[in-house]
This record gives structure tokens, C-alpha cells and sequence, in this order.
């Protein structure tokens, strides 16, 4: 039997008797804001953060003090991690992590690298008011790397991982896809501690960076843990201690190696001129130049023994595109081979580019060897976007507007007294292509190299310490390839640079002065680095994701417990 009416699809409607609007839920209210913290605890957090950033710059190269980073980074934890709620730091607001992250990262940067805002108004001829805005403009970037470097240690910390594990992963990760203008790493501050030094043999200076921070993040747990009245963690901190002494015990052994190394090797008896010449003497007066030929020529007759001179970055001033007339004019009276900086012409396709050159001469004055830079410097040897821009030219008249090289086959010079068809191979890096770690790499592994050449002019940066940290950055190069590394400068600071990257010696800056040692040629042996590269950064860059992203095993585990009623 059929049933009577039709079905309802709506659902059935509730009879409570009552009025059918009370029926109808209400939205939750709005979670209440956080209280403001007071004023005396924000002025404490930003006081921390600023020791902090002076702990993490004095740390760094250019001042030196080595041993304040492995625990500079420490003080700026306790403000920044979301699970340390003594004091108040802490705020679950996202603006005010990011504005404190960034001014650490300020700072920090300003502090070691105060000296850029000379070096951009002497390089490029911009007002100091204009250039002190771009170094501001810089500072505030870098510290975007902390920003970063942090947001990754607290989601870390969130997802309960030890600062043990973030922090070294962290650091290491943003340090190596962040952007640099100059390629620098926080390791590199270990450098007047040889034996810390020679782990860069296996994965660069990142792997020093990352020992720092290994260190910084096992001192965290430890008096985090310490200051709740917890048990200390044991692993984080061991980790930490076993990392130390296999680093202490490898740099010894590597230490011994390029000790015996250079008590057997073939030597090259050289010399390094640096004439010392004034910022634009050499531009407005050419003869001036004249003096670095001078040097050498009392070089030559104190020791007729040397085999080789290096001449800066610059060296000749004028076009040297008669190349004939190198022997008459460049080198009249110098009868050994000689390395030197210059500028010329050269042929691309149907023009003709301006190229910063290294030049090989031979001891009769002859050019037997070119190598063009590579690397360019931004607003001094060309202004991004000067090309579609030419106005810009006219903003800064000191830029120049030179074309990159493409080749980095070495220079090579006959081997004295040895077979013409060995002859002894030099890869040239002309400024700071001696701090760009992969190109060193590349040319490295193009040119097989006896030794390492670099040619710069650091005058620009004044009496300042960028000279100091530009050796420093520089010296890394040697330990990655364990070869040793000559630097001639026009003001300081020129060196030799053994392969275990010790300053065998070293001139003042802006002083005339010369250096004349015996360089080893070879390398010691093959390293790690030259084979993988910065295999760590990306490394610490999935581990950063993965401690970010994926809770650690105790905090699996506490999930999986049953509560208690």
C-alpha cells in the first residue's frame, strides 16, 4: 500500500518549542589578546639581543676574537626560542620575532662590515650620504639571513628537537643559499687557530661554521636546562665534545702532512711588490706607476735568485693592447718573469670589450700569457643595470664598465731549468675572485694548478680592517686545495699563504714594501672539497626543512602515551 504525501529530503527540523534562533549555535568569541609585555622586559630582551650581535661580530674575522663565537649566538636563544618562558620573552606574535631576528641580523652585519659604507663612496664616486644609505640598505639585508636562520631554529624547537641539532643546521643551511654581495662564512673567524682550520679540506668553511654552532647550540641546552633545575641533555653536548677533538686531531694530522709536504716539494723562489700607490695617483699620473719597476729592479740586484716577481692588480694604468712594447716600456730592465695587472681591449665577436687582465711576462719582456677577470665587482667595474640604464653611469662617474672573461685556463711560465713541456701553472684570481669559493673550485679543477696567484687592489677599502679580512677569506682557498696561495696587493695586505692556510708572512698595509719567499709547487694531495664541493650547506638545508617540518622522536613518543584520567 502506497504511502500518503511525498518525502522531505531537507532534514528534519528540531522541535524544541522554543524560539528557533536559540537553536542556531553561536560563534566562539575571539580569543583574547596576549597582554603587552611590559616595557622593562622588552628593553631586557632588545639589551640581550644587541650583546649578542656584538658577541656575534667581534667574533667574526675582522675582529678577530676567535673564541667569543662559539658562544655568541647563545644569549640571542634564550630571547628567540618558543619554548624558554622564563623572563617573557618570547611572543607568539609574528611581527615581533621577525623585528627582533632582524635587528640581531643588523647589527651583527653592521658591526662587521661598518666599512662599507667608505669602501661604496670611494668605489664608486657616490656622495657618503648616498653611499652610507646603501651600506644601511645592505646591513638590513644581511640580517634577513638571521631572520631566516631563526624562524628555522624556533620551528625546530617547536616540533621538540634539541638547539644541538637546529642550530648548526640552521646557521649552515641559510649561510649557504642566502645571497651574498661578498662571499663570506662565520667560520672563516677560526682562522687564527690553524688547527680548527683544516677541516675546510672536506666541505669548505661551512663546515667550520658549523662546528661554531655546534658548540653554540650544546651551551644552550645545557644552561637552558640548567636554569629550569632539569636534567642537562647528554647527546647534544657530546656530540659537541667528539666534534672538537676529531677536529683538533685532524688538523694536527693535516698540520704534519703540509709540514713534510714543503720540506721535499719543488720550490719557486718569488717575489711580491707592493708599491703602495695612492688611491688616484696612479690613475692621474701614469709615471707614478713607474715606482713598482723600480722596486723590482733593487729587488733583482739584492737577489738575483728570485725566479718570479707579482705585481698588483692595476699595476699598469694605460691600454695594453701594443703588446709588443711591454719590454720597452713595462719591464725595461727586468729580466725575470714577471705576474702584473693591466687593462685592455679585447676582441668580442665585432667589438671590442674592456677586460681587466692579469699579464705574464717572460724574463725577456715578452707576454706570454692572459688571464681576464671573471668575476666583477658591482659598482666599481660595472653598475647592474647600466647597460639599459646609462643614466646611471652619471650618478656614479668611478664605475667602470668592464666585460667578464670566460676562461679560466692557467697562466704558465717555462719551469727552470726543467722540461719545456712541464711548464709551471699558476691559476690567476684578480680581487676578490679569491673569496668565491666555487669559482677557486672551478679553475682549480680546469688548470691543475702548481699554486695560486692573486692580484688585487684593496685601497679602496682605506685604513680599515676589509684589507685583514680580505686575507682571511682569501687563505681559505689554500686549505681547500692544499696549494699555497700568493697575494700581491697595491697597499696590503700582500702575503704567502701555505696550503694548511697559515700567513707565512705578510706585509703592513699602505707601507711600501716587498716579501721574497720560496713558494712548494704541487699540492700536498687531493682533498674532499675539490671532489663534492659544498656538499654541507645543502645538507644542512634538508635537515633545517626537516626539524622544521617533522616533530623529533620524544615528541612522537609523548604523543603516543596515554593520558591520564
Amino acid at each position: 500500500m502506497a504511502k500518503s504525501g511525498k518525502r522531505s529530503d531537507r532534514p528534519s527540523e528540531k522541535k524544541s518549542g522554543g524560539d528557533a534562533d536559540a537553536a542556531v549555535k553561536q560563534p566562539p568569541a575571539p580569543a583574547p589578546a596576549p597582554p603587552r609585555l611590559p616595557l622593562s622586559l622588552r628593553l631586557r630582551a632588545h639589551a640581550i639581543l644587541l650583546v649578542s650581535s656584538v658577541l656575534m661580530f667581534l667574533g667574526f674575522a675582522g675582529f678577530g676574537v676567535w673564541w667569543m663565537g662559539f658562544f655568541a649566538l647563545v644569549p640571542a636563544l634564550f630571547v628567540v626560542d618558543p619554548l624558554e618562558d622564563r623572563g617573557g620573552f618570547d611572543r607568539p606574535g609574528g611581527r615581533t620575532f621577525f623585528f627582533r631576528a632582524w635587528l640581531f641580523g643588523t647589527v651583527a652585519y653592521a658591526g662587521g662590515f661598518y666599512w662599507i659604507a667608505y669602501t661604496l663612496a670611494e668605489f664608486s664616486g657616490f656622495p657618503l650620504p648616498i653611499a652610507s644609505v646603501f651600506a644601511t640598505i645592505f646591513w638590513a639585508w644581511q640580517g634577513l639571513q638571521f631572520v631566516a636562520m631563526l624562524w628555522l631554529f624556533r620551528h625546530a624547537r617547536l616540533n621538540g628537537w634539541s638547539a644541538s641539532a637546529a642550530v648548526p643546521a640552521a646557521y649552515v643551511a641559510t649561510e649557504a643559499v642566502f645571497p651574498m654581495l661578498f662571499e663570506h662564512y662565520y667560520g672563516n673567524g677560526l682562522y687564527r687557530m690553524p688547527v680548527l682550520t683544516q677541516i675546510a679540506d672536506i666541505a669548505g668553511p661551512e663546515i667550520c661554521t658549523g662546528l661554531v654552532f655546534l658548540v653554540n647550540g650544546a651551551l644552550y641546552d645545557a644552561l637552558s636546562a640548567a636554569s629550569k633545575k632539569a636534567p642537562i641533555p647528554r647527546l647534544g653536548p657530546a656530540v659537541a665534545i667528539a666534534s672538537v677533538i676529531f677536529t683538533v686531531a685532524y688538523g694536527s694530522y693535516r698540520l704534519g702532512q703540509v709540514d713534510e709536504f714543503d720540506a721535499s716539494a719543488e720550490r719557486l723562489h718569488v717575489a711580491l711588490v707592493q708599491p703602495n700607490l695612492g688611491l688616484f695617483d696612479r690613475w692621474e699620473d701614469p709615471r707614478v706607476g713607474d715606482r713598482i719597476r723600480q722596486m723590482t729592479v733593487a729587488l733583482e740586484h739584492e737577489d738575483p735568485a728570485i725566479q718570479l716577481f707579482v705585481w698588483p692588480e692595476s699595476s699598469v694604468t694605460y691600454w695594453l693592447d701594443d703588446v709588443t712594447s711591454v719590454h720597452r716600456t713595462v719591464l725595461r730592465d727586468v729580466h725575470r718573469p714577471v705576474v702584473f695587472g693591466g687593462i685592455r681591449h679585447a676582441e668580442v665577436g665585432d667589438r671590442l670589450v674592456d677586460r681587466n687582465t692579469a699579464f705574464l711576462a717572460d724574463d725577456q719582456g715578452r707576454l706570454i700569457g692572459t688571464y681576464d677577470k671573471t668575476y666583477l665587482l658591482a659598482f666599481g667595474e660595472y653598475l647592474p643595470f647600466g647597460e639599459a640604464f646609462p643614466m646611471l653611469y652619471e650618478i656614479s662617474p668611478m664605475s667602470g664598465r668592464f666585460s667578464p672573461g670566460a676562461e679560466v685556463d692557467p697562466l704558465e711560465m717555462p719551469r727552470p731549468g726543467g722540461d719545456p713541456d712541464d711548464p709551471i701553472r699558476m691559476s690567476a684570481l684578480i680581487c676578490y675572485e679569491d673569496i668565491v669559493s666555487r669559482f677557486v673550485r672551478h679553475a682549480v679543477d680546469v688548470a691543475q694548478p702548481d699554486f695560486l696567484v692573486n692580484i688585487t687592489v684593496d685601497t679602496w677599502f682605506g685604513d680599515t680592517q676589509e684589507p685583514y679580512v680580505h686575507l682571511t677569506l682569501a687563505s681559505f682557498r689554500a686549505i681547500e686545495h692544499r696549494r699555497w696561495l700568493v697575494r700581491s696587493t697595491n697597499s696590503g695586505v700582500s702575503a704567502f699563504i701555505d696550503p694548511a692556510g697559515r700567513v707565512i708572512a705578510s706585509t703592513p698595509t699602505f707601507e711600501q714594501a716587498s716579501l721574497v719567499r720560496d713558494v712548494r709547487l704541487g699540492p700536498v694531495s687531493g682533498t674532499v672539497y675539490e671532489t663534492l664541493g659544498p656538499w654541507l650547506g645543502w645538507l644542512s638545508l634538508f635537515l633545517a626543512g626537516f626539524f622544521a617540518a617533522r616533530p623529533s622522536p620524544e615528541t612522537k613518543r609523548s604523543k603516543l602515551q596515554p593520558k591520564e584520567s
